[in-house]
């Protein structure tokens, strides 16, 4: 379950069935990346898409399931759960408040949330931001993640998870080191909450969401019940093996309150494509603060994106997975050029973390 923590940062058939694959007509860029889509099918995911933008043209490509049972095909437009990708979200939420003057990224945790963790006098909220406070990764402690398999639908407060955190003691000193971190989005989105009085997910519905028009969008912290969605599938692993899909586990009915707002989100391709392009095209946040949230070029991390570097240079943007999807979000450095993947199953065999991270190289870096 390590894998999980490091796919938020890097790339990172169905049994009986032959993957079946839908592109858009007329398009010999759909065409160009088809097969490298069915090879992330074919290496043991119910299915996977592609979403590719540049400013003057647009792709989708989609191959394999979305739900097992039944055999329902995966659909381009379908919403999947987008895991870390959310903590770029809240990131934003965050920096509008910077803008706005209700926050100071020089603000600490025990001025904004008195008492709440031991050494918070210490901690900013641009080390939250950027992943350098020292705080644990409670995502990181095998027997939490044990117990959100064993109790799938119970309710974790974000109360609970920084205690999970707290007791697995300092990674270090704040802002000494990078250590990637979910309980740091989790306190962000508690500071969001006590700033504005109301909750993280209004926040981010009435900044975002609404403005954008991500209709296909929502923050679902609890079960996810209802209408047409990508399920998302947990194989075994035993000695380091993943095992098949024909014993995979249906996770998608399960509880993200353990995520909260480190990863709740559910969105689509489209929306996730043009909320990056809003945001470092300048439609969110002021320049100087995109400017801050990009990394630097000696760094993995910036205030809530990532960089990944990729054949054809660097990417910006984010990644996630959570109950059994796992998904990215990458782009050029000004929001022109966008591409979103996803793929239904998690922990991933290596043959197909091989194949998704190819299938990212091939979409970003055609021309």
């Amino acid at each position: 379950m390590r894998r999980s923590v490091a796919w938020a940062l890097v790339l990172l058939t169905v049994a009986g069935t032959a993957a079946s694959a839908t592109a858009r007509r007329g398009t010999t860029a759909a065409e160009a990346l088809q097969p490298a889509l069915n090879a992330v099918v074919a290496s043991g995911t119910p299915g996977a898409l592609v979403l590719v933008e540049d400013g003057t043209s647009r792709m989708q490509v989609e191959s394999g399931l979305a739900e097992l049972r039944g055999g329902v095909p995966l659909r381009a437009g379908d919403r999947f759960r987008a895991g870390s990708i959310t903590k770029t979200f809240v990131a934003v939420v965050v920096l509008q408040l910077v803008r706005e003057g209700r926050l100071s990224l020089d603000d600490t945790l025990e001025r904004r949330l008195p008492g709440f963790v031991p050494n918070g006098r210490r901690v900013t909220i641009r080390q939250l931001l950027a992943h350098t406070s020292g705080l644990s990764d409670y995502v990181a402690d095998e027997r939490f993640l044990r117990l959100t398999a064993s109790a799938p639908r119970r309710h974790w407060s974000p109360r609970e998870l920084v205690r999970r955190a707290e007791r697995m003691g300092p990674t270090g000193s704040p802002g000494e080191t990078f250590a990637y971190a979910s309980t740091n989005y989790v306190l962000l989105g508690l500071v969001v909450e006590r700033v504005t009085g109301t909750t993280i997910g209004e926040q981010l519905r009435s900044r975002i969401f609404a403005p954008l028009g991500l209709r296909g969008t929502d923050f679902v912290p609890d079960a996810w019940t209802g209408g047409r969605y990508v399920h998302g599938y947990v194989p075994s692993v035993h000695d380091g093996i993943v095992g098949s899909l024909a014993t995979a586990r249906d996770r998608s009915d399960a509880s993200a309150s353990w995520a909260w707002a480190a990863g709740a989100l559910v969105s689509t391709a489209s929306d996730l494509s043009r909320f990056f392009g809003a945001l470092l095209g300048g439609q969110l946040l002021p320049p100087r603060l995109v400017e801050l949230m990009r990394p630097a070029p000696s760094r993995r991390y910036g205030l809530g994106l990532a960089a990944f570097e990729t054949p054809c240079g660097r990417a910006v943007g984010h990644t996630g997975n959570l109950l059994g999807t796992v998904s990215a979000a990458w782009s050029t450095a000004d929001g022109r050029r966008r591409v979103v993947a996803m793929t239904n199953s998690y922990p991933l065999s290596a043959a197909a973390d091989t194949a998704f991270r190819r299938l990212l190289d091939a979409a970003f870096c055609r021309r």
